[in-house]
């Protein structure tokens, strides 16, 4: 493996000579440019430089979006054209008066080979999950602090998920080690121990289901198709019903709630295997119920409640393919961390006359301790604090985490970017960086013809029209739509924590398989649906019913496909809570309306207050609603006005001197989907927009809602 890596350095230091003499011919392209280019499609970074150069370039179509970063100062455009090549393991080639930048066939085939390799890694690493989680079961370790730190240098790939299992701790799902709620030092039982013991413990066929791609569930009540759940196993935590008791504490009676000491009688899981990426998904569902012994509080509802939890355990495949031939070369063309670190300076420049200093934006909505910021957004403030050339692959969903408002050092800078990097400081003084195992991400990243023109919109018109939604829904691949829903659908708000993309991003991946069915209708189709009248399927195409039919299900079957229930239960509607963050409306499954036949709608709400975010000096912050509870709607003017009233002083009580208040706005769709006998689905299409609010701006407010309204004040009729 060795002598190929090096014969590979070989070739790969042949074409970055080829591209040299292919454009060292050339003396328009000694001429002396500057390039400042941030997340640049390489189609348009290299018109820009033709542009200064008056030499036409351009790229084969197949790269024409892979993004660049290029911040360079007063150097020969075919250096930088060479080092561009370089970066990326291209090459130049004449094509009559043109030069075209295209894949060798030795790149192509090393990155076919890589990906081929990392795919065949997904499956033998989850072996070694499976694997370890049985181990661990059967002798656990009285100390898990080894399994905190990474694995040393040389260790073999599947220690990184040994240390990942044994760090979960799924023993502790088991019966004999499960911790009990009342524990005053007990670990909260996550998802997660649940989920490695259930692997632990499925039968061989089960496994091998797993493992080609199937959907494989286990429950307490199973149906034909699913698996019993191993006895010996507890539920988490979450998937208990709560246990409330009173207390009387120096005179003084207090009520506690504590998750139930048993596990509920029916609950289970679905469990698959990525298609496409290293990750399980899951979703655990229960039945739960709550006991209460306190007098004066609510009766428990007579039905139990259903419970839902979704989410995903991400095991380590990188360590499975880092001997592959591809990936030995990338690591051996980096610079050392030491050596670079010793080269790049630990001051940086804080004024500039001919460059106006980088801003750092910060996509997160919500205040955060960390910051999350772009990785071309850090190089573009190294470069201008160090006069550094730096060219870089860019990638929206490249994010770094910070705790202080800018980098307090290039030096630093290098180093947060270093853990997901490779970085390399040539002789000539060029700063290069490529993002580690690029080829999965290139594969999922959404081109800038697509994110731009929403982003203009979004920040000209202050919200996004639902057909840009559909449209981009629309263009995604298979394998794009899969990514985005698992990463980011179940998140809600603004922008998700990790893309930074600067409209409501969460809005397209929380509504995918609704907004990718109206993407399927026709432009005379949607200009009806808008009427807020129910379509009948009847009218659709195949595909687009195929569609409907997609948008109807949920990622994964219905709790009676997981369950045997013959018994009435409520559930609420999460995504609901989500959006509008109240309180749930909850359904019993003995309610469900029939339906005659499959037909769709969609209704519109008008922009309104949503809530108030109110960051304090010290970085906490409070959230408050901005209207009073949907319960009161139907209420007089008079009461809805004292609640408004009532809020809004609570508001300003909680404002300290320096705070920053924010009100959150809402608008958008309803899709409301349904299909015999009683199926419903409902996708809520909305924005969320955060901006700034003066304190006077709302003491004025309340002024206002201080005066009498004119139906409160008797005519002078009335008072005789």
């Amino acid at each position: 493996m060795r002598w190929l890596s090096l014969w590979l350095c070989v070739i790969l230091t042949g074409l970055h000579a080829l591209a040299q003499e292919t454009l060292a011919d050339d003396p328009r392209l000694q001429t002396r440019i500057t390039v400042w280019l941030k997340m640049e499609p390489l189609r348009d970074t290299l018109r820009a430089i033709g542009n200064q150069t008056g030499v036409p370039l351009r790229c084969q179509d197949a790269l024409q979006h892979h993004k660049v970063s290029v911040f360079v100062e007063d150097r020969p455009a075919g250096e930088i054209l060479t080092q561009l090549a370089a970066l990326f393991r291209y090459a130049w080639r004449k094509d009559g008066e043109e030069y075209v930048l295209y894949v060798p066939e030795e790149t192509r085939q090393q990155e076919e080979g890589v990906l081929r390799a990392g795919r065949a890694a997904r499956v033998r690493a989850l072996r070694d999950v499976i694997r370890f989680a049985r181990e661990a079961l059967k002798n656990p370790p009285a100390d898990t602090t080894e399994f905190s730190r990474a694995p040393s240098d040389g260790a073999p790939p599947e220690e990184w998920n040994r240390r990942l299992v044994y760090w979960h701790t799924p023993w502790r799902a088991l019966q004999a080690h499960a911790p009990l709620p009342t524990d005053p030092n007990r670990l909260w039982l996550t998802d997660t121990p649940v989920l490695l013991a259930i692997l632990a413990k499925m039968p061989p066929q089960a496994e091998r289901a797993l493992l080609n791609g199937q959907l494989v569930g286990f429950s307490t009540r199973p149906p034909s198709g699913v698996y019993p759940m191993p006895a010996d196993i507890v539920a988490s935590f979450n998937l208990r019903g709560y246990e409330f008791r009173e207390e009387e504490v120096d005179g003084v009676k207090r009520v506690y709630s504590e998750p139930s000491s048993r596990s509920p009688d029916y609950w289970g899981v679905w469990i698959r295997l990525s298609e496409y990426s290293n990750l399980v998904e899951y979703e655990f569902m229960s039945l739960r119920s709550s006991e209460r012994q306190v007098e004066g509080m609510l009766p428990i509802p007579s039905q139990p409640e259903l419970w839902r939890q979704w989410g995903y355990l991400r095991f380590h495949t990188a360590p499975y393919v880092d001997d592959h031939p591809w990936v030995a070369q990338w690591q051996a063309w980096a610079t050392p961390q030491k050596e670079w670190e010793a080269r790049i300076p630990e001051r940086a420049l804080t004024e500039r006359d001919d460059r106006p200093k980088p801003t750092l934006y910060d996509e997160a909505f919500y205040p955060q301790v960390l910051r999350r910021v772009n990785g071309a957004d850090l190089l573009e403030w190294f470069a201008w604090s160090t006069r550094l050339p730096v060219i870089a692959e860019s990638f929206r969903t490249d994010v770094v985490y910070m705790r202080n408002p800018e980098p307090r050092s290039p030096r630093e800078v290098l180093q947060s970017l270093a853990s997901g990097s490779w970085i390399r400081l040539d002789e000539s003084g060029y700063v290069l960086r490529r993002v580690q195992w690029y080829w999965g991400k290139q594969a999922v990243e959404l081109p800038e013809d697509w994110l731009r023109p929403l982003e203009q919109r979004f920040a000209q018109n202050r919200w996004l029209d639902l057909d840009d939604y559909v449209a981009l829904a629309g263009r995604l691949t298979a394998r794009q739509v899969d990514y985005y829903t698992i990463t980011y659908g179940n998140e809600v708000g603004v922008y998700t924590t990790g893309i930074t993309v600067r409209f409501p991003f969460t809005t397209l991946t929380a509504n995918l398989r609704g907004l990718r069915f109206l993407a399927s209708l026709s432009v005379a189709q949607r200009r009806q649906l808008l009427s807020g009248e129910w379509m009948a399927t009847d009218t659709l195409t195949l595909p687009q019913r195929q569609r409907f039919q997609e948008a109807l299900e949920e990622r994964f079957p219905p709790p009676k496909r997981l369950m045997v229930i013959d018994f009435p239960y409520t559930s609420v509607d999460h995504a609901l809570m989500r959006v509008f963050g109240t309180g749930g409306v909850r359904y019993s499954s003995d309610e469900a309306v029939p339906v005659e036949r499959a037909a769709f709608r969609l209704q519109f709400a008008p922009e309104k207050p949503l809530r108030y975010i109110i960051t304090q000096p010290d970085g906490s912050y409070l959230i408050t609603p901005a209207e009073p509870p949907s319960e009161v709607a139907e209420s007089s003017p008079e009461i809805k006005a004292q609640l408004r009233r009532l809020r809004l002083q609570n508001v300003l009580q909680q404002i300290a001197p320096g705070a920053r208040v924010q009100l959150v706005h809402l608008q958008g769709y309803t899709l409301e989907l349904q299909a015999p006998p009683a199926r419903h689905k409902t996708y809520y299409i909305f924005q969320q927009r955060a901006e700034p609010i003066d304190v006077r701006t709302l003491e004025a407010k309340l002024k206002e809602l201080e005066q009498p309204s004119e139906s409160a004040v008797p005519r002078k009729s009335e008072q005789l």
